[in-house]
């Protein structure tokens, strides 16, 4: 038997614990400690539900399962620690409750911890989880942006055709991440241990450019495959990865003055480019703008923050591209929803930070308006583990050796240069520019304080590359950036 938890994001001010056992059936009973102390904890509807890989025992029962449990927050304000057990299994997680605002200048800041698209086979030589649990000031929030299981690779994978095998080759995926630490490998287990956690999806939860058909990938071929593939990743997100707090495809989180809205544009996304948003994130957009306009009416700082699993500031692929890369959000007809909140936003000079993952770069875009104030950072992360791309990597390489004959190498040549230019791109009338540019396996830690008439934050990127000197020349703290929306 083996156990894992962690504390995912829940509805604002509610402390979950997710608890995961593997090979048992029936899954024994679960006590909880803080402080050393039992704790009571109430066990949400429906209990402990299969894992969805379709693991059984000889007699056809699943042998994996989770369930989520609502706990009482601790009379503290820091970081604690709560021990889950399981007969005679302990795992211990951490949290800290979110504060009602931000803290002062004069005090620790708000850290969120932004990280995306983690390839778990290249986790090797030295492990995500040491760098980011080396990170100081400790994060008190855990964003992963989309793609931490990558479940179409490797390209050349022979995934079955039978349902039920399927779900358990996919399953493989997520147990290897998420029971990472009881197995002794790398994975993401530390990394989601310290809450609380909010998980985005992107296209790698269920694989590239979903749910467009790949031609690298026969399981996408035809209509049944792509049917029952997308059927078990789903099921296999929601019961790893989504709190029911993400369950109408959006999470909201208010920390004065900071209103943030985490969107999914994945999991309900078409095919033909219509809409890549639920209705009721189409609503949650236009309740997030005008919550917003309603406190700068109100003489109130007002700051928002946006992120979804794809980049904002990126041009429209085209026909092809489309098809064979990825469908960007500019694709899809009800991006211009969330174009003409941002653009009534910057109309009251009320600022929004975007952020987010997938692109396999690094970068800082600054906009300010005709007056000169600034209204938007686009902070793009990613990727934590670069993903292989067969054929690609060895020409990237070959011309690199080349490059290392004149001087001229590049230190990370199988990762793709950050675009540094912005002149096709449009947002509400802004002159855009771009602020820092990160190339290499990185995260990047959001520090934040609140100041008079807004926000103050930086950004340190922390480059994750096991080779000790690219990581100190390629780590850095950027800004501080002032918003004021006041």
């Amino acid at each position: 038997m083996q156990l894992f938890a962690y504390n995912p994001i829940g509805q604002p001010d509610e402390l979950l614990v997710w608890v995961g056992i593997v090979e048992a059936y029936p899954p024994p009973p679960v006590t909880f400690e803080i402080f050393g102390n039992p704790v009571s904890a109430e066990l949400l509807l429906p209990g402990f539900e299969p894992l969805g890989d379709e693991v059984c025992d000889a007699r056809g029962k699943p042998l994996n399962h989770r369930a989520l449990f609502r706990l009482q927050w601790p009379e503290t304000n820091e970081r604690f620690h709560i021990t889950v057990c399981v007969a005679n299994l302990k795992t211990t997680l951490s949290s800290r409750r979110p504060p009602v605002r931000l803290p002062a200048k004069a005090t620790e800041s708000f850290n969120l911890l932004l990280s995306s698209c983690y390839y778990q086979p290249n986790d090797k030589s030295r492990a995500l989880a040491g760098f980011i649990r080396a990170i100081k000031p400790l994060p008190d929030f855990t964003y992963l942006a989309g793609d931490q299981v990558y479940l179409d690779l490797p390209s050349q994978q022979n995934l079955p055709d039978n349902k039920k095998r399927l779900a358990q080759a996919l399953g493989k995926k997520y147990y290897a991440n998420w029971f990472s630490t009881s197995l002794g490998q790398p994975g993401l287990a530390h990394v989601l241990s310290h809450g609380p956690v909010l998980c985005v999806p992107d296209d790698h939860e269920f694989w590239n450019n979903f749910p467009l058909p790949q031609v690298q990938l026969g399981n996408t071929h035809g209509d049944q495959d792509r049917a029952n593939w997308q059927e078990l990743a789903q099921r296999l997100f929601e019961r790893y990865q989504m709190s029911p707090a993400q369950a109408n495809g959006f999470f909201r989180q208010d920390i004065e003055p900071l209103s943030m809205l985490f969107l999914d544009g994945r999991t309900r996304r078409d095919a033909v480019g219509e809409q890549m948003f639920s209705d009721a994130t189409h609503a949650a957009i236009e309740q997030w703008m005008q919550d917003l306009i309603a406190r700068k009416k109100n003489n109130q700082a007002a700051v928002g923050l946006l992120s979804s699993g794809q980049a904002l500031l990126i041009e429209e692929p085209g026909r092809w591209a489309r098809k064979l890369a990825d469908m960007e959000m500019p694709n899809y007809k009800d991006f211009s929803l969330l174009t003409r909140a941002l653009t009534t936003l910057f109309e009251y000079e009320i600022p929004v930070i975007y952020i987010t993952g997938d692109v396999h770069w690094g970068r800082i875009v600054e906009g300010a308006n005709q007056k000169g104030k600034k209204l938007l950072y686009e902070v793009i992360a990613s990727p934590s583990r670069l993903i292989d791309t067969v054929f690609s990597d060895q020409k990237n390489e070959l011309e690199n050796a080349w490059r290392t004959i004149f001087g001229d190498a590049k230190p990370f040549p199988r990762h793709p240069d950050t675009p540094c230019d912005l002149a096709g791109i449009k947002m509400g009338n802004l002159n855009l520019v771009t602020m820092h540019q990160q190339q290499g396996d990185h995260v990047a830690l959001l520090r934040f304080h609140a100041i008079a008439g807004g926000l103050e934050f930086s950004v340190d990127y922390i480059c994750t590359d096991p080779d000790e000197k690219k990581r100190r020349t390629h780590s850095s703290t950027q800004g501080p950036f002032k918003l004021l929306g006041f």
